[in-house]
């Protein structure tokens, strides 16, 4: 009969299932606290096996604490995996006075015997913050006067003034002792182009070399073109010019430069002469 009870026995104890379902818990520490204080919210995962995988870690999305740094801080957050379990433990920090709700947290597990995986969610937690001041206060220690402050700026105010009206003074100086007659006799490069044209043609030297003679004679016709009817004559072909002004007598003296300079012409002293007043007629034409 003996044999038969430690039998019974045998079988009723390896019947019990002795495993146990992993389930979460949360505890948060202390529940009433003041602004700056952290308070502790530690989570916890047991009977997890010695083999498992954590997927996921999230706090539910909770605008309303976490979207405002300078309400709520984490100031620590740490996971630690002992036999068959897991603790997060997080130490949070509030910076406005009520109750605030601590949103669920959410761990995501996988198992070796399992395809997908297992999500384990805490319950919200409410904490009620309160200001610095306690109850047994009577006296409220007056604040500091403002002292001022005095920027280095400040010190040179008066200098600054000084210069300020320095500077006034010298430019109604100027304005008085301007003479507007300085102005109008002011006369720039190409105030009168055919004028200085003409008194450069009278300074030329008939016992010039041919090359020479004619190098001056181009360069006033050109820039007497060039200030007088601003085109780049210094860049512009014989031919250009003459398809521009559509002139007889300037194709004319237009020709015999191109003869001396391409065909060698050598002319005569008179022959000088005559092309002298052919350049100041056609100055004189253009204008």
């Amino acid at each position: 009969m003996k044999k038969y009870y430690i039998l019974l026995s045998i079988l009723f104890f390896s019947c019990q299932d002795i495993s146990q379902s992993p389930e979460i818990n949360f505890e948060t520490n202390p529940q009433i606290s003041q602004i700056g204080f952290p308070i502790n919210h530690s989570i916890i995962v047991d009977n997890l096996g010695e083999l498992y995988t954590i997927n996921h870690v999230a706090w539910e999305d909770s605008s309303f604490w976490l979207k405002d740094s300078t309400k709520v801080i984490i100031t620590q957050s740490n996971i630690d995996t002992m036999n068959n379990s897991i603790l997060f433990n997080y130490e949070i920090a509030f910076w406005d006075t009520g109750k605030v709700v601590i949103p669920p947290h959410y761990v995501s597990i996988s198992f070796p015997d399992s395809i997908s995986p297992s999500v384990f969610k805490t319950d919200s937690s409410e904490v009620f913050i309160t200001s610095v001041f306690d109850s047994t206060m009577t006296t409220v220690i007056s604040d500091k006067p403002l002292k001022e402050i005095k920027f280095p700026i400040e010190r040179l105010r008066l200098f600054l003034t000084l210069l300020l009206i320095v500077a006034i003074l010298y430019f109604i100086y100027l304005l008085k002792t301007r003479n507007s007659q300085k102005f109008t006799k002011r006369r720039f490069f190409n105030s009168n182009p055919m004028s200085k044209a003409l008194k450069d043609v009278d300074k030329i030297d008939l016992d010039l070399s041919v090359k020479e003679f004619y190098d001056q004679i181009i360069e006033i016709l050109r820039k007497y073109f060039y200030n007088n009817f601003y085109i780049i004559s210094y860049e512009m072909t014989s031919m250009e010019l003459k398809n521009f002004f559509k002139d007889d007598e300037l194709n004319m003296l237009l020709d015999e430069i191109d003869q001396v300079k391409f065909a060698k012409k050598s002319p005569s002293k008179s022959e000088k002469k005559d092309i002298l007043e052919l350049l100041k007629k056609v100055i004189r034409k253009l204008l």
